[in-house]
């Protein structure tokens, strides 16, 4: 596993041992993130927020569209 400089405040996703990406990351700790490193969220809102901290390439941001009603069925 990599060291914590390697990811932002989230759930990390790693696969082979290699960090592949960040579950809804912590926009204050973005700048922690590699740029090769994606980072998923939940819907645009919160791709907007992040995107809007100036501190990640949108392109790295993916979202799965969910809507927050779905969101709350989830936990």
């Amino acid at each position: 596993m990599g060291s914590p400089l390697d990811s932002a405040y989230g759930i990390a996703i790693y696969i082979r041992r290699r960090l592949h990406g960040v579950l809804r990351p912590s926009p204050p700790s973005l700048h922690r993130l590699s740029h090769t490193v994606l980072v998923y969220v939940r819907n645009c809102r919160e791709a907007e927020l992040l995107a809007g901290t100036g501190t990640i390439d949108p392109a790295r941001i993916i979202h799965v569209d969910l809507s927050d009603h779905e969101q709350l069925s989830l936990i």
